[in-house]
Formats: C-alpha cells, sequence, structure tokens
C-alpha cells in the first residue's frame, strides 16, 4: 500500500513534467501575461528536484516524525490503551454518535484555528478508539483526516486560511462573508456526517458476511455432489433382467468407484471453500491476523496493529496523558495563532517583551536563557515540534519511565512514522518546482493557464475563477502560495467582490487538498491509515464534487446580494 501513495506522488510529478515539455511560462502582471519559451523539467530534475524538496520542506516531515515519537511513548506507557477502553465503553452501543461527534470536532477546531498539522496530534487517539468500535480504515480516515480538511474548505477564523486571505488580499478583516463561511461549513460537516454514517462498516460485519457467503458456497458444492451421487444411484437402478447377471459384478464396482468420488469431490469442495472462506476473510479485515473485537492502535503506534496488552498490575491511568495531551494542544494553538494580525491583540508581544526586558543588574538574564523562543503568536512548525517532545519527555516522566525506555519507545515511534514524514515531504515535488520558478522570475505554467481561464470573462466569474483556483491548488499545496499567485488575478477587484474572491480561492483549495495527491495532510492519512488514493478517491469523490459546486453556488449567490 505504501509504494501505491510514492507511485500516486509519482504520476502527479510526472503530468507535471510532462506539461511542462508542452506548456510556455509566463508572468501574469497588471492585467496581462508575458509569455516565455517552455521551462521543461529535464531528467537530472527528475532526481534533483525531490532532493531539494526534503531540502526546503524537512520540517513538515519533522512535525509527523514528531507526533510519531510522541505516541511511541504513549504506546510504551499503556496510558492510551486505557483511554481508548474507556471511549470504548463510554460508546459501545453509541459508535455512530461517537463517529458524527469525532467529525463536528475535528471539523471546527480545523475551521477555527486553521491549525490543521497540529491537530493531527489528535488524530491517532480517536482513530485507536474508532478502530476499538471496529471501525474500518476508510470511515476512520473520513472522521478525522476528513473532517480536519472540511473544516479549512468552511474556514471561519483559521489564520493559516482565513487569515492568510485577509493578509494577501488586504481585506478589512477576519469577519468578511462571515455568515456564508458559517453556512458553508455547517452544510459541508452536515454533508460528511452523512456519508460517514452512511458508508461507515464494521470490521467484524465485514468478516460475517465473507463467512456467509463462504457458507453458501460450500452448501453448493455440497448440492452438486448430492446431484451426482443421485444421478449414479439412478443409472444403477435400470439394469434389465436379461443384462442382471452379466452386470451384477460391474456395477457393483461401478457403485463402489461413483462413492469413492463423490467422497473425493465433497472433501475437494469442503476444501476449496474453506480456503475461498479463509482469503476472504484476509482481505475483508483491515489487517492480516486480526480478529473481531481485538484491540487495535495507531500508527505511532502503529495504525493497524494490535496494541500490547498491559499486564493487569501494570495498568496505569489515563488521566495524565489526556491532561497533558490538552495543555500540549493549547499551548500550539496560543502559540502558533497569529493574533496580532488577526485580531490586533497585542498582550502576548507585550509579555514576552516585558519578561525579556528583565534583568539582573545590567544582564538581561531572560533574554539569554529563552534565546531562540518567540512569543505567542508567532511561533512556527519548529516549535511546535520541541514542544511535542517536551511533552512527550514529561509524560514519561509522569508514568515514571526510565531514561532508556523514553529514548527507544521515541525512536520505534519515529521509525513507524518515517514513511509517513517522508511522502509528506515528496508531496511538495510539484510546488517546489514552481516556486523554483517564480524565484527565477522566468515565469510558470499556472500564470499561462490561468490566464487564458480570466481572459474568457470580462470580470469575476466564479465558475472561472473557481477553475483558477483548482489548477493552482495542484501546484501550490500551500495557501499562502497560491493567494501570492492568484492575487495578481483577483488584486483588481473592487472591494465588494475582493472578499467573494478570497472566499472562493480559500474554499475551492480546502476542497483540491481532499482528492489531489499533492495534499500534505491527504497523503499523510492515506500513509497512515493504509489507505490506497484509488480506495480514498472511490469513497469521497461524490461528496468532493457536492462540496466544489455547493462552493461554487454560495459565492454566486453572495456576487448577487
Amino acid at each position: 500500500m505504501k509504494g501505491k501513495i510514492l507511485k500516486v506522488i509519482g504520476i502527479s510529478f510526472l503530468v507535471f513534467v510532462v506539461l511542462s515539455w508542452i506548456i510556455p511560462v509566463g508572468t501574469y502582471s497588471n492585467g496581462s501575461l508575458t509569455t516565455n519559451d517552455v521551462d521543461p523539467v529535464g531528467l537530472i530534475d527528475l532526481f534533483t528536484q525531490p532532493v531539494i524538496s526534503f531540502a526546503n520542506f524537512a520540517i513538515y516531515g519533522a512535525v509527523f516524525a514528531a507526533i510519531g515519537g510522541f505516541y511511541g511513548v504513549m504506546e510504551k506507557t499503556g496510558a492510551l490503551d486505557k483511554v481508548t477502553d474507556w471511549l470504548k465503553i463510554r460508546f459501545e452501543k453509541k459508535g455512530k454518535l461517537f463517529l458524527a461527534l469525532t467529525v463536528v470536532f475535528f471539523a471546527v477546531l480545523s475551521s477555527v484555528t486553521g491549525l490543521i498539522l497540529p491537530l493531527f496530534l489528535l488524530v491517532p487517539l480517536f482513530a485507536a478508539a474508532l478502530f476499538k468500535m471496529d471501525y474500518d480504515k476508510v470511515t476512520v480516515l473520513a472522521s478525522t483526516v476528513g473532517a480536519l480538511l472540511v473544516g479549512s474548505i468552511g474556514s471561519t477564523l483559521g489564520f493559516n486560511i482565513s487569515g492568510y486571505t485577509k493578509n494577501m488580499l488586504y481585506l478589512e478583516d477576519m469577519f468578511s462573508e462571515m455568515w456564508a463561511k458559517v453556512i458553508l461549513l455547517v452544510l459541508l460537516v452536515a454533508g460528511l456526517i452523512l456519508v460517514v454514517l452512511l458508508g461507515s462498516k464494521k470490521r467484524h460485519e465485514t468478516v460475517e458476511l465473507a463467512t456467509e457467503s463462504a457458507s453458501l458456497a460450500v452448501k453448493s458444492d455440497v448440492k452438486e455432489v448430492s446431484k451426482k451421487e443421485e444421478k449414479v444411484e439412478n443409472v444403477e437402478a435400470k439394469p434389465t433382467k436379461k443384462t442382471a447377471k452379466a452386470e451384477t459384478k460391474t456395477s457393483a464396482k461401478k457403485t463402489e468407484k461413483a462413492t469413492v468420488e463423490t467422497k473425493a469431490a465433497t472433501k475437494k469442495a469442503t476444501s476449496k471453500t474453506t480456503k475461498t472462506t479463509k482469503k476472504t476473510t484476509s482481505k475483508t479485515t483491515t489487517t492480516r491476523g486480526r480478529k473481531p473485537g481485538r484491540k487495535t492502535n495507531t500508527k505511532g503506534l502503529a495504525i493497524a496493529h494490535d496494541v500490547k496488552k498491559i499486564p493487569n498490575e501494570k495498568q496505569v491511568s489515563g488521566i495524565p496523558f489526556v491532561v497533558i495531551l490538552i495543555l500540549t494542544m493549547i499551548v500550539a494553538v496560543l502559540g502558533m495563532y497569529d493574533w496580532s494580525n488577526s485580531f490586533g491583540i497585542s498582550v502576548f508581544t507585550d509579555l514576552y517583551n516585558n519578561i525579556m526586558n528583565i534583568k539582573i543588574g545590567d544582564f538581561p538574564i531572560f533574554e539569554h536563557l529563552f534565546s531562540g523562543s518567540s512569543e505567542f503568536g508567532r511561533w512556527t512548525n519548529y516549535d511546535f515540534v520541541a514542544l511535542v517532545i517536551f511533552a512527550s519527555m514529561l509524560i514519561a516522566w509522569l508514568y515514571r519511565l526510565k531514561v532508556n525506555e523514553y529514548i527507544e519507545s521515541f525512536i520505534d515511534g519515529v521509525k513507524k512514522w518515517i514513511p509517513t514524514a517522508a511522502y509528506v515531504i515528496l508531496a511538495f515535488v510539484v510546488c517546489t518546482v514552481v516556486l523554483q520558478q517564480i524565484s527565477a522570475q522566468t515565469g510558470t505554467m499556472v500564470d499561462t493557464i490561468n490566464s487564458k481561464i480570466f481572459e474568457l470573462s470580462d470580470g469575476f466569474n466564479v465558475i472561472f475563477t473557481g477553475a483558477a483556483s483548482l489548477i493552482g491548488s495542484f501546484c501550490f499545496n500551500d495557501l499562502y502560495y497560491l493567494l501570492y499567485d492568484m492575487y495578481a488575478f483577483i488584486g483588481g477587484y473592487d472591494a465588494t467582490i475582493l472578499p467573494i474572491a478570497g472566499l472562493l480561492v480559500q474554499a475551492v483549495y480546502g476542497v483540491a487538498m481532499l482528492i489531489f495527491p499533492t495534499s500534505v495532510v491527504l497523503i499523510a492519512g492515506l500513509s497512515l491509515f493504509n489507505v490506497s488514493y484509488k480506495q480514498w478517491m472511490k469513497y469521497i469523490w461524490k461528496f468532493a464534487l457536492i462540496a466544489f459546486l455547493l462552493v461554487l453556488l454560495v459565492c454566486g449567490i453572495l456576487t448577487l446580494l
């Protein structure tokens, strides 16, 4: 399955490479396109660009590696098993309610904060609980990672979504078109809940269905054997008087032979069906060797692997783990959300400056003691990685793990998430090429294609702007870069249209990240849950199409008001 994810990323890159030999690059500015020759990706670039992606975007892989290490420590303590057992008991008869609550929880947090990568720290916990309730992996993926991406489509106050739009398009505040964002979020969350509930499957139900199917196959084979027996008996019952004596011995031999053949056929049919049953059961379970109702863990852990049974005498409390996880998320949100640029809140900056100015004599003690730190609102992914590592150390201390145990468990967790970290970085390979073209000021294919789209209308057009945003999202899998590029096309709209155009771009970007193989969060989810891209698209494409049309409809209505 992991190889298939790499294959999908590779195909996406190769499609871009082929197009780079066909479509000339250009730069769109002041309403006109400056076209240059093609700027193709060469043979050497096929090898160097992935390497450059690792150099430029390694921090994204480090985020997932740190989360893996965090849950590796949790697996060692046994606290995660305790918490997920508690959730399973509380929602054992209300599994669909827990599914719906999970979707709402992740979608709303994503919409309000916009911090999708930090929120990924919560995914393994909820995934482990859902797996223990025996839900299949695609359902779990949709209700956690899918919900995060749906929240980004209907982003309300998330700085990394709505905040970027506000700053890049020079909007007045974060509340532009807020009512439309809320309506969009509510409709999309309700739609995803419906998709998840209708498409949810329990693993043990799948196994039972496969077993029943195999049983029917056994009965069918037995019936065929019975018919053969009846046919043999009928043949044996018809000898005439003249031939009775002569054929008595022959009939006896035939009867004996037929009986032997019948037994052999029955045995063969039963053996064949048993193998079919085993094979079908193996395919319909999420992992080899898993039995219904057995405890399952997430990949830090790793996803779709059985939890190590904790002896009764070593049972631990899950409360410290929950407390540390909540505190970690609170600190991450406070630190990574840009309060100043979003709402003009400067309290954290003022507090930081006051602390740093404290001196003992003439020596600024805290300035040197906390050198390299940033005030809340200025934290980056580097700070988040450090926070997660610190949280894992704190958990190890609370659960009294030895230093060697902590190091080994953290490294084991990182190892299990290394493939995911690598795929996440490789998802930036197309973006890497385009950003290099922008830096070299040679122009991009994106500008050339989108300029032709925008030429189809004189003013703002929802359909054309949505199509251009969709194309741009494939190459710019970070909204900041997409808005930077799209500003040349939509920046000239008047003050009444610009907020609608910004909402359209950010919402279409969210839809794109739900389906495109260049989506960092989607690729991470596919890798962790061992779901193929084909499986995911088969599951989500109708919802994604409806979401895209809904975004166009909402923005279209806004232009008429």
